[in-house]
């Protein structure tokens, strides 16, 4: 492993859209709460007014015009990479290359091989990285996890996913480039559901078989609007994953879980923060824990699992900023990666997978 970073973690940020702009609100909630363990020294973006305004944000932060400038900038000590996805597998070789440790969003590039030859240039320079897999950080999946590692659920039934949003060109997750396919790896399988492939593999374990069907209504060539994975787990059980880019503003993005094990039904309505209702073997009738106690359980959980994030305490409710903080901390030399790189390449994998799915219309099998 690296040395440690000693003093204050050196970020620069290459991206200032939407998600680096969140990036660093969570950085900025994370320094106010460590003794200013990071901060933010240097943003770059193609759009100048872009850079500067998320660069005013901290103090004597510089706004560039090339991610060169901040990859040939000896004293900065890691980067968060938030351009659109066709740029990730340059910037990240570069910055890997360069010495820097690398936190990249997903997904990971616009390929599997693509996303395994950036794992292969972080491994080869030995820097450090974490991939922005933020749904391993939500509270109530976490929760939903803990009780089905209980051996009184019994075995593994079925679990069913459904994921919807908006078309993320506007409202709250307004991106343009989502639509471009020559800055998009896909659609709403690869640039939204590697969120809950990821989850899945996470709660669930691997993924050996795919089927998967795709739809596209919005126009864009190779940028699908709606998907569905039959899912086959090495556990032996099976899954489905519904996902959808629909074109109502008003209605919020949100996910549906249920699942069902020989002695337990559970299912959430709400990606973060609850309720939950579940039915135990011998019960008549549906229970729920609430948002409340959802996060009372998470709490327990973490300060358990990841004591390191205890300073976070207080914004426990939020995913982005439990995973940045998570990285910091292994910036810190405190914990590993969690989700590792990795964890990528291996949920790329098995969209592509999808994808061919979709072209041949036959089931395709995964190594894992």
């Amino acid at each position: 492993m690296p040395a440690p970073v000693v003093g204050a973690i050196r970020v620069g940020i290459i991206g200032a859209g939407l998600i680096g702009q969140v990036h660093s609100r969570m950085l900025r909630l994370i320094a106010d709460r460590t003794g200013q363990s990071v901060r933010v020294v240097s943003v770059a973006d193609v759009v100048p007014s872009a850079a500067q305004a998320l660069a005013s944000r901290w103090q004597d932060a510089r706004a560039v015009a090339s991610a060169d400038d901040i990859i040939n900038d000896s004293s900065i000590d890691a980067v968060w990479i938030c351009t659109p996805t066709a740029l990730h597998r340059e910037v990240c070789i570069a910055v890997a290359r360069a010495g820097k440790h690398i936190f990249c969003e997903k997904p990971l590039a616009m390929t599997a091989q693509h996303a395994a030859e950036m794992a292969a240039a972080i491994d080869a320079a030995g820097v450090l990285s974490q991939v922005g897999l933020v749904m391993r950080f939500s509270p109530v999946y976490t929760v939903i996890k803990s009780m089905l590692a209980d051996p009184r659920v019994g075995r593994m039934l079925a679990v069913t996913m459904r994921d919807d949003q908006d078309f993320p060109t506007r409202g709250v997750h307004a991106s343009p480039w989502r639509n471009d396919p020559s800055l998009t790896a896909g659609g709403t399988l690869i640039e939204h559901s590697v969120h809950d492939l990821d989850l899945l593999r996470w709660m669930f374990g691997p993924i050996v078989s795919v089927s998967c069907v795709t739809r596209n209504l919005n126009g864009a060539d190779g940028v699908e609007d709606f998907g569905a994975i039959e899912l086959e787990f090495a556990g032996g059980f099976h899954g489905q994953l519904t996902s959808i880019w629909h074109r109502m503003i008003g209605r919020p993005s949100n996910r549906r879980l249920e699942v069902f094990a020989e002695n337990l039904f559970v299912a959430s309505d709400f990606d973060t923060l609850g309720p939950i209702v579940f039915q135990r073997g011998d019960r008549a009738d549906l229970e729920t824990i609430a948002p409340d106690e959802v996060m009372a359980r998470f709490r327990d959980i973490i300060l358990r699992e990841r004591p390191y994030l205890a300073p976070m305490k207080d914004n426990f409710a939020i995913p982005y900023a439990l995973e940045d903080a998570s990285f910091v901390a292994v910036l810190k030399g405190v914990c590993t990666p969690d989700p590792p790189f990795a964890a990528g390449v291996a949920v790329q994998a098995i969209v592509e997978s999808a994808y061919e799915s979709a072209r041949t219309r036959r089931a395709i099998r995964i190594d894992n």
